[in-house]
């Protein structure tokens, strides 16, 4: 196994993941602070240093989960390795952290995409404690890796009444974003960072930039919804086949 990176947590065990998703850094733009945030953590754990839960909370299409596999491409021979898990699974995590106890040569990201919890949703109290509070330990050679559309995962609702019962109701559940020491926010991107993500996208395809480019892409990017670098890479892709 120590050839392999990445992997997913089922049922079954460890499945490992053979056709990884490569990025490149040349293909990530306008989101520096966000790659140097995450990359000082992954340094830090790597060279067995203490390192932070991560959470890359924003809205989608931003770069949260692009981030994630650049670190597992540029690092993974410093020994970084990814697991697949679903918060769904929480209470398998002790198994998992059986088999991560044996990969004593890695560092492994246990890696949630796209995490979130209804408010109604008691399974984030599980998930909480198992990140800190449980008896027994997480294996030092790990860290939980999080990404999420809302900053603390749980849908909040305002408590209207100002009761001691509601506070406590909300501080539950923004305590979970605790358990994360590093949160990374992704922000709606402006028109001009926007345009440069176009712009790297239809040189990586080798579409030539022609006149009026910009308002269009911009106009792609309003029918679907609003700007984001997976907007901007589908329109250089919808150039590729309809030039």
């Amino acid at each position: 196994m120590s050839n392999v990176h990445a992997y997913r947590w089922t049922s079954s065990g460890l499945v490992q993941i053979d056709h990884i998703d490569h990025v490149k850094r040349s293909d990530l733009v306008s989101i520096d602070r966000q790659i140097a945030m995450t990359e000082a953590n992954i340094k830090a754990f790597v060279s067995g240093k203490p390192a932070l839960n991560m959470l890359l909370w924003g809205e989608r299409g931003l770069g949260k989960s692009t981030i994630v596999k650049l670190m597992l491409h540029e690092y993974a021979e410093n020994g970084l390795a990814a697991i697949e898990f679903r918060h769904e699974d929480v209470l398998s995590i002790y198994d998992l952290y059986a088999e991560i106890r044996r990969m004593k040569s890695r560092f492994v990201m246990i890696y949630l995409d796209d995490i979130s919890f209804d408010s109604s949703d008691t399974l984030y109290r599980m998930f909480k404690s198992v990140l800190e509070g449980g008896l027994e330990e997480v294996p030092k050679n790990c860290i939980f890796v999080a990404t999420s559309n809302k900053r603390h995962m749980v849908t909040e609702q305002a408590a209207d009444s100002g009761d001691l019962y509601d506070r406590d109701d909300a501080n539950e559940k923004t305590s979970l974003y605790a358990r994360f020491g590093l949160a990374v926010g992704f922000y709606p991107i402006i028109k001009k960072d926007y345009l440069k993500i176009v712009e790297n996208y239809l040189n990586i395809y080798e579409i030539p930039l022609y006149d009026g480019w910009e308002q269009e892409a911009e106009n792609y990017a309003m029918d679907r919804g609003g700007r984001s670098g997976r907007i901007a890479k589908q329109f250089a892709v919808y150039k590729g086949i309809s030039v």
